[in-house]
């Protein structure tokens, strides 16, 4: 039997085409790799980051610097190099990996925002 596709499915542009409308969260990897943003942005950053660090979620939050208590999300990407994709726009620093699949996440007519850096 074959598997449905869905927000818990490695990432596969035609199939995301043929499943959703007009909705893209995802997060893409300093290799250029998509993921879907499950449970949400945030949190996926959050054990990205702790995963690469090897460290807790409260080692993370001890680190945090207070500016960046009210919006974390672009502190958590900046600590795991990875960027925050929705259907109009993203957050992050790509890297030319992460550019490339950004354009085509563009190209594919998923991703409807700017290709430039988004300053938040």
């Amino acid at each position: 039997m074959q598997e449905k596709y869905g927000v818990y499915s490695e990432f596969d542009i035609q199939k995301h085409k043929k499943t959703f409308i007009n909705y893209l969260e995802v997060m893409i990897d300093r290799n250029g790799k998509v993921h879907y943003a499950v449970p949400s942005h945030q949190e996926w950053a959050i054990k990205e980051a702790c995963r690469q660090k090897n460290i807790t979620r409260e080692e993370l939050c001890n680190m945090t610097p207070p500016e960046h208590y009210l919006n974390w999300l672009p502190w958590i990407l900046s600590q795991c190099g990875c960027v925050a994709v929705w259907n109009e726009f993203f957050i992050g620093r790509p890297n030319k990996k992460q550019m490339t699949k950004l354009t085509a996440l563009k190209m594919q007519g998923l991703y409807k925002g700017r290709l430039v850096q988004n300053d938040m």
